[in-house]
């Protein structure tokens, strides 16, 4: 059949210059958590205990890194036409190499040279011209970039290797007409074998990157999706999807104590006789939700007109998803497995066209309250520590209810 060879060469240089200086201290009612040894009782100051104070988070560092990226790729379509359907076979091959300093250009531990293939092919049977199936896969490596290289000492790792995945995916693509307006279904199911992760946690809203390749895990999901006009060039969309992605660090583990009754004692928290240890155990977390982990989430956008004044729309969309895994700040990741509440939000909006005419002048007025239920959703956690250093999370919630009301003039 017909064929389509394509290939590209990319180079990129990258500079980062970065001043990190982060601390953290707790002030609560004249006291600092953890609590220092008290001084009440001693009358001689030399008989007072040191009442210096522990930062519990201290990161200072100044990084000046020099990064090049090259990419190629190569690839060839390949086209049948037969008596079944038509045939569109991709292969391909993408490499890359990625060099960071101190001796960006020199061959050893702070160069990485990765690739892999990757193909795709698509049919439409004959029968069915509206209707194509998808299938592709291949090898995709992620060169780290500065921010999974700085740790969690705010120090640059520069021995971080890249990224890879294994991808597998089925998908279809359908065209159809309900009640004389056009529609399209779009859907994909999919498997990705991940491994060399760098894992990283959710710290309010930035992610912290651990700078080290001691992970793998994988991700399957389904994903499906509706589009189409219920107004002439106005989209509207129903999505569907579902996600499983979990991961295994390769040298993570933590022990849990008992006393002499086999019932569990934890340190700071038990005391007296209830907290004499007689056994320690070790336990390997294995899998364990990746910070991506959601497992459901739904997304509905409506929009359409009155049918005999059309200078009267409406807007409406809702949003579903399911809980996102959270931890408290240990930097442990086995400990992040408690799940935020699920996020609900409905907006809604109205709009009316006051004039419009062939010189371009208009004028629309409009009405959109958003969130209009009311919802606190959670978008992350404070964690509040107490003189014993035990923490407590409190949920920050994103926006409320709010309204909001435009008018515009276009001359």
């Amino acid at each position: 059949g017909d064929h389509q060879l394509e290939w590209g060469l990319k180079h990129r240089h990258e500079t980062f210059d970065d001043v990190v200086s982060e601390w953290n201290v707790v002030d609560s009612a004249g006291f600092f958590a953890p609590h220092p040894a008290d001084n009440l009782g001693y009358v001689g100051p030399g008989g007072r205990p040191d009442q210096s104070i522990t930062l519990p988070y201290y990161v200072q560092a100044n990084n000046v890194v020099s990064a090049h990226r090259s990419t190629a790729f190569v690839q060839d379509t390949w086209r049948w036409a037969t008596d079944a359907g038509n045939l569109d076979v991709n292969l391909g091959f993408r490499a890359h190499r990625w060099s960071v300093l101190p001796d960006p250009w020199a061959a050893g531990r702070n160069t990485h040279l990765v690739g892999g293939p990757r193909a795709h092919a698509s049919f439409t049977p004959t029968g069915k011209p509206l209707t194509s199936y998808r299938l592709s896969g291949g090898y995709y490596y992620q060169p780290p970039f500065y921010r999974e290289m700085r740790g969690l000492d705010g120090l640059v790792k520069d021995d971080v290797a890249p990224q890879r995945a294994i991808h597998a995916v089925a998908g279809v693509d359908h065209q159809f007409e309900s009640k004389g307006r056009p529609f399209k279904l779009v859907g994909e199911l999919y498997y990705k074998d991940l491994d060399n992760l760098i894992p990283y946690e959710i710290e309010n809203v930035r992610q912290r990157y651990y700078a080290q390749n001691n992970s793998s895990g994988y991700a399957t999901g389904l994903d499906v999706m509706v589009n189409g006009e219920f107004i002439p060039g106005i989209q509207s969309w129903l999505r569907m999807s579902a996600l499983q992605t979990e991961e295994d660090l390769n040298d993570d583990s933590y022990e849990e104590y008992y006393n002499e009754d086999g019932l569990r004692v934890v340190p700071g928290y038990h005391s007296g006789p209830y907290a004499v240890i007689t056994d320690t155990v070790t336990f390997y977390p294995g899998m364990i939700p990746r910070p991506a982990d959601q497992r459901f989430s739904f997304s509905l956008l409506f929009q359409d007109e009155m049918p005999r004044n059309p200078d009267y729309k409406v807007l409406l969309s809702l949003f579903y998803g399911s809980g996102l895994p959270y931890g408290p700040p240990s930097f442990n990741r086995y400990e992040d497995v408690l799940r935020t509440p699920a996020y609900r939000r409905v907006d809604v909006g109205f709009s009316r066209v006051m004039f419009s005419d062939d010189d371009a002048r208009s004028g629309l007025v409009s009405l959109e309250v958003f969130n209009l239920l009311g919802i606190n959703n959670t978008i992350n956690h404070n964690w509040i520590q107490d003189v014993n250093g035990r923490y407590y999370a409190v949920p920050n919630f994103l926006t409320g209810r709010r309204v909001n009301l435009k008018v515009s003039f276009q001359f």
